[in-house]
């Protein structure tokens, strides 16, 4: 299964992020990083799923995203 979460660093996006790899999925999660907190708090709640075997991220908004592209393109994975 592949899965794309949208807000993947916040709180409620990192723990669908955790509960779809801890099934076997592929995620890519995708965050712009507003302001709407501060980024050390989104960093902490990516960092959890960072070095997770299928998991690949993307720093965008959804605005400007290619959407139908995000899985099938090659993402930067983060350091563990």
């Amino acid at each position: 299964m592949k899965a794309l979460v949208t807000g993947a660093a916040g709180f409620i996006g990192s723990h669908l992020t955790a509960a779809l790899l801890d099934r076997g999925a592929d995620v890519v999660g995708i965050d712009c990083f507003t302001d709407y907190y501060p980024r050390a708090i989104k960093q902490a709640n990516l960092d959890v799923n960072s070095g997770r075997h299928g998991f690949r991220f993307v720093e965008a908004a959804l605005q400007s995203a290619d959407l139908p592209a995000l899985p099938a393109r090659r993402c930067r994975r983060l350091a563990g």
